[in-house]
């Protein structure tokens, strides 16, 4: 018996122990830490995942990372993208999900790879008739980035240039999304539901101008919402329209008649000096 006692003292004293060498694991930070990026393009969200390695004085291009093999496109684990809607890349079909993104650097020429093999260790395991999309883009020179990064530019509703940079190397390519297709769908729909709704007409307007789009028809959307409700904030943005369609005369004219509209409202106090700015501008637009 009292060997038996001994015995479970010696397991539960164990089982003690168990936590603390758990614990005891570092944290240590990585050679190539985790990076992450994300931008929303129109209604689609973008994010990749990657670690960014550091130059360190070593020759890239060639020799670190060979020219025409499959590359990680990073360190350490493969680095992943995600679409949260269908979207174009470099104008081929790519629909959402997430993917390994891989590619094959060359001297003149990239290839720029989406796998659905995403949970791999650099490009071990790498398997080609996994691709779902490659595509080719032209590598450009750049000032020395140290650690390799990405980023976004040129972002508009309906495209963005997702960029590549590391030592003096900038690759992009271009992301397409149809944003402008499926807004329009909406506000169409919502519009033959609710005809003489003069909010959601304005909203509609709105959109015209934030968009640059569709112009001509956001100027009959919103006239059809003054004509059910003449207030400051349609004429305003009729205002936006008919700038935006350079037709700035009679932008100041539907400007003067936001702050007539607006002049007895206590919320339009602090959009008055704006709508003011705004008419000077016109007036100056006007002239050239």
């Amino acid at each position: 018996m009292k060997k038996v006692i001994q015995t479970i003292a010696v397991m539960l004293f164990a089982i003690v122990l168990m936590p603390a060498t758990t614990k005891a694991q570092l944290k240590l930070p990585q050679t190539s830490p985790k990076a992450q990026t994300m931008q929303v393009v129109g209604l689609t969200e973008i994010q990749i995942d990657y670690h960014c390695p550091s130059v360190k004085g070593r020759k890239i291009w060639g020799d670190l990372v060979p020219y025409d093999s499959v590359w990680r496109t990073g360190a350490n684990e493969a680095t992943v993208i995600s679409f949260s809607d269908d979207v174009m890349i470099e104008g081929n079909k790519l629909a959402a999900g997430k993917y390994a993104l891989f590619t094959i650097p060359g001297k003149s020429e990239w290839t720029i790879i989406f796998n659905k093999k995403k949970d791999l260790w650099g490009a071990y395991g790498y398997d080609k008739a996994e691709d779902v999309l490659r595509v080719k883009v032209k590598p450009l020179t750049n000032a020395n980035n140290e650690n390799l990064e990405f980023w976004f530019s040129d972002i508009t509703i309906n495209s963005c240039t997702i960029n590549l940079m590391w030592e003096k190397l900038h690759v992009p390519f271009k992301v397409t999304t149809e944003t402008d297709a499926k807004v329009m769908k909406l506000i169409n729909d919502s519009v033959s539901v609710n005809p003489n709704k003069a909010s959601l007409l304005r909203q509609a307007a709105g959109y015209t101008v934030t968009s640059g789009l569709h112009l001509d028809k956001g100027l009959e959307w919103i006239n059809k919402a003054i004509g059910i409700k003449a207030e400051y904030r349609s004429y305003w943005t009729k205002a936006q329209v008919l700038a935006k369609m350079g037709k700035y005369n009679d932008a100041i004219d539907a400007a003067n008649k936001t702050l007539d509209a607006g002049k007895d409202d206590k919320d339009f106090a602090d959009m008055k000096s704006m709508v003011e700015k705004n008419i000077e501008d016109y007036k100056t637009k006007a002239k050239k």
